[in-house]
């Protein structure tokens, strides 16, 4: 298989994962914070209208619980950096398709992606300096 379509495979599958690593940090992130924000909300609601109080500290252990997870998940972070690196590798497509492209070029932006993208999930760039 020749360079140029070898690296154009592995830039697609790349990008794919990142799609659907996106994809499920989204769902993960969002259903956290506003599970817990519906659960909190439940939980008051129930406690005004009856005298029930097993059903509203059940919800309000949940809502802490997802509070936690959130915050100590980095949902929104991975999220994001999935979302950013799929980007970048649609762009890295984009070039690779020109029938000039520049191979060592390509290759080199896909490895500082791919280096970027693991730092930013761990938690370990400042993504603001680029």
């Amino acid at each position: 298989m020749p360079e140029k379509e070898s690296l154009k495979n592995s830039i697609e599958h790349w990008r794919n994962q990142r799609n659907n690593a996106q994809k499920l940090w989204s769902f993960v992130h969002h259903l956290s914070l506003f599970g817990s924000i519906v659960s909190s909300v439940a939980a008051g609601a129930i406690l005004q209208a009856s005298d029930n109080q097993t059903l509203p500290s059940i919800l309000t252990s949940i809502s802490a619980v997802l509070t936690g997870i959130a915050v100590s998940g980095g949902f929104e972070r991975k999220w994001r950096s999935n979302r950013l690196s799929r980007s970048t590798a649609d762009r890295l497509l984009i070039d690779i398709d020109c029938d000039d492209a520049d191979i060592k070029l390509i290759r080199d932006q896909y490895k500082s992606a791919i280096e970027k993208h693991d730092a930013e999930v761990v938690g370990g760039s400042n993504t603001d300096k680029s």
